[in-house]
């Protein structure tokens, strides 16, 4: 019995705690003359915190940011910096291809489909949540994308 209540409330305590996951992770292989690239997924926080974001890194690139498309009232597509992305607890949070994404910047060396990335998500609390990211070609990742959108 004094095992069960310890298993239940290491279980409790583990689920308290804000928890981040990743589903449908992929980045884009580019051409070798390409410096530039972007991440896709969808982030679960399965805790009961909010968790706010506030930077990602990438050993791949010297520098990776939040971003987002928006369309101007003009119908203008623009994209920029953004500083924070949160995550409500027991939400998910889409990074998508027209929408919020992972710009991944001054790539260090071609990335060759089939390959991964490692990438580290850092919030507010100085938490870094680590994710292995395969490299896909822009095809397959598109594919994935359009299977994602068409099954949800």
């Amino acid at each position: 019995m004094r095992n069960l209540i310890f298993f239940l409330s290491v279980l409790y305590s583990f689920n308290v705690c804000a928890e981040l996951t990743m589903e449908s992770p992929r980045v884009r292989a580019m051409p070798p003359s390409v410096s530039n690239t972007a991440a896709f997924f969808t982030l679960h926080n399965s805790g009961q915190k909010d968790i706010t974001l506030t930077s990602v890194s990438t050993p791949a690139a010297t520098r990776s940011e939040f971003h987002q498309h928006s369309m101007s009232d003009k119908g203008v597509m623009s994209m920029s910096h953004v500083e924070k992305v949160q995550i409500k607890a027991g939400e998910s949070f889409e990074f998508k291809s027209g929408g919020h994404h992972v710009m991944i910047m001054g790539l260090m060396k071609p990335l060759r489909a089939g390959g991964n990335i490692e990438l580290t998500l850092h919030d507010d609390l100085k938490t870094q949540y680590h994710f292995e990211v395969p490299v896909m070609s822009i095809m397959a990742a598109q594919k994935m994308e359009k299977n994602e959108h068409t099954h949800h």
